[in-house]
């Protein structure tokens, strides 16, 4: 069997349909035209909504469970006129919520505004489960992109594209810092528009990127479904399944998404470069590093909680490198895999993808009924039963 088809089979299994990233991109941009309306509080603040996460990269997924809700992350960056001197985080959160919460009273919304640590949720109830989460942030200012650009060019990334990338860095708010209620310069930085062209510059190569000089607003990144896009849907779908019983203690979608960029060559066959990030997982956790470096902010490191104690008491690290193990062995069996039974049987027990046996067969250029393997499904023992999941398949 082609082992390209193959996967693309089972990413179609968990890829969302066109219209939930159409229903995603309806409601932020009408979430922005109301905080770019004559009347809005903030109109002079000049505030920019746009999405960011797994809808921005294109690597959304469906839900494990049915009836489980879409989580659609934005940013309300306010360009001007409010600074870590004039305002405090606690001041910013709560002049963004209260249009939030007008907008929430205007489109009828039933269900409360919610606080969240470093965001606001609003709870939408109609054909297609959403709950958008906005975080409120401001631009940083010149001497840390500054200093933040070389940061990333130090870490490896062209100067032009360090740049580009440290420009768009902001700080947000946590009503967990302890200075969360006053006006002083201690707050916590993020870059989730810089994370984008960091993301897209692995996609498509930094060279390309650079001599394209792309816009990320331009062409819908959802669209572009580049091998690396699919292999992230992948791990994220394998991980989600692995841990549907212990979601708190799953390995995070920016480690996954890190480490895969990182590792990831352009111009590869989807197959080629699924084993070479296999791969690459698999180094990181004979290294035994407690380290994932953000690449849009070298400074701050996404497997800082586990070393925390919430982190050792869910076992964050051990658990990750039990999750290793596995995904490693799924796809390793499913890409040797040549019988179309325990092709489905596989996918279904590690993607919960329901393979169609004719079409899977018509897809794979195979017959419907083929003749069973001798070889049996190979079957993985982890040494160290991970927390979460058995060892059976």
């Amino acid at each position: 069997m082609n082992n390209d088809k193959k996967l693309l089979l089972l990413v179609e299994g968990i890829e969302l349909p066109e219209s939930a990233y159409e229903s995603a991109k309806r409601r932020y941009e009408d979430l922005g035209d109301w905080f770019d309306r004559n009347d809005c509080t903030l109109r002079g603040h000049e505030p920019h909504i746009f999405v960011q996460g797994s809808f921005a990269l294109g690597t959304a997924i469906r839900p494990t469970k049915p009836g489980q809700e879409y989580d659609l992350d934005l940013s309300c960056k306010l360009r001007t006129g409010i600074s870590r001197v004039t305002h405090s985080q606690q001041q910013l959160k709560e002049m963004v919520g209260r249009e939030l919460e007008s907008y929430r009273r205007f489109r009828q919304i039933e269900r409360a505004l919610e606080p969240k640590n470093r965001c606001w949720r609003l709870n939408y109830k109609d054909g297609l489960r959403f709950h958008m989460d906005v975080v409120p942030s401001i631009p940083v200012d010149a001497g840390q992109r500054a200093s933040l650009g070389l940061s990333i060019e130090r870490h490896g990334a062209d100067p032009n594209l360090s740049a580009q990338i440290a420009a768009s860095a902001v700080w947000i708010t946590d009503q967990r810092h302890p200075g969360f209620a006053l006006i002083q310069d201690s707050w916590l930085s993020s870059n989730p528009e810089g994370y984008i062209r960091w993301f897209v510059s692995r996609m498509e190569g930094e060279r390309t990127l650079l001599e394209k000089r792309a816009q990320i607003d331009d062409v819908p990144i959802y669209a572009r479904k580049t091998a690396l896009q699919r292999i992230v849907q992948l791990l994220k779908a394998h991980r989600d399944v692995r841990f549907e019983r212990a979601p708190d203690s799953k390995p995070i979608s920016i480690i996954l998404t890190t480490i895969a960029g990182e590792a990831y060559e352009p111009s590869r066959s989807l197959s080629h470069s699924m084993m070479t990030i296999l791969r690459a997982f698999d180094d990181f956790r004979r290294s035994n590093s407690d380290t994932v470096l953000n690449p849009v902010n070298p400074a701050e490191n996404f497997a800082d909680r586990w070393k925390t104690s919430e982190g050792r008491r869910r076992q964050l690290k051990e658990n990750f490198h039990r999750w290793i193990v596995q995904v490693n062995a799924d796809f390793k069996y499913l890409l040797s895999q040549t019988d179309l039974q325990g092709l489905r049987k596989r996918a279904e027990s590690s993607l919960k993808v329901h393979l169609d046996e004719r079409a899977a067969a018509a897809a794979l250029g195979i017959t419907a009924s083929p003749v069973v393997s001798s070889t049996s499904p190979r079957h993985v023992s982890i040494q160290s039963p991970p927390k979460p999941w058995g060892t059976e398949h």
